[in-house]
């Protein structure tokens, strides 16, 4: 398989090649586990709400395992809608890809609290991770691994606002590729990342 090859494989992951009422009913199931975690995040349950709350989960876990599928017929991160059907990365709307470049709305709810109804900074380091690592995909450089990614936080980022972030190829140096990128409340910087993401050789998962 050529580089080009593969990156036209992975292009194709991310087609909406699964039904539409699938997608819709996973990003239905995404979108509830979203807000369950937020809710759960904004709670003090009693022993009894907890054991209540509990047993519900364990008839969805039970559910759950028999829906089981190989990784290549999953929905969930696999389709190209807001949020990807997934709730690990908090959704990013509004997306814009402009030749090397993105720009998007993004809003984390309280599952992503660090302290005091702003954003931890783990949660920011996954989405400047997502974000950077799919610009890379859409601007068809060759298929890559994150190799290090620094971030620097400038000012705290609050929870349930609309922020924007935005992402830039900065430069490519051989098998290299360096990407930058921001997040912004209006206009103050929250935090701003560079990467770097290294091509992989044939046959590297």
């Amino acid at each position: 398989m050529t580089e080009r090859d593969a990156i036209a494989a992975l292009h194709a992951l991310r087609e909406n090649t699964v039904p539409p009422e699938t997608i819709d009913a996973h990003d239905s199931v995404a979108t509830q586990i979203r807000e369950l975690l937020d809710l759960v995040a904004a709670s003090r349950l009693d022993a009894a709400q907890a054991a209540e709350i509990t047993e519900h989960l364990r008839e969805v876990n039970t559910i759950l395992r028999g829906a089981g599928a190989p990784e290549p017929e999953r929905v969930w991160g696999r389709v190209d809608t807001v949020g990807r059907a997934q709730a690990l990365v908090p959704p990013v709307d509004d997306g814009t890809y402009v030749g090397d470049s993105f720009s998007g709305r993004v809003r984390f709810g309280t599952f992503h609290v660090g302290e005091n109804s702003v954003v931890h900074g783990g949660a920011i380091c996954l989405l400047f991770d997502d974000v950077l690592g799919a610009l890379a995909l859409e601007a068809e450089l060759d298929p890559s691994r994150t190799a290090y990614l620094t971030v620097n936080f400038r000012s705290v980022a609050p929870v349930d606002e609309t922020l924007t972030v935005t992402a830039t190829v900065d430069r490519i140096e051989g098998r290299k590729q360096f990407i930058r990128g921001s997040l912004w409340a209006g206009e103050r910087l929250c935090a701003e990342a560079e990467g770097l993401w290294v091509a992989l050789k044939p046959g590297q998962p």
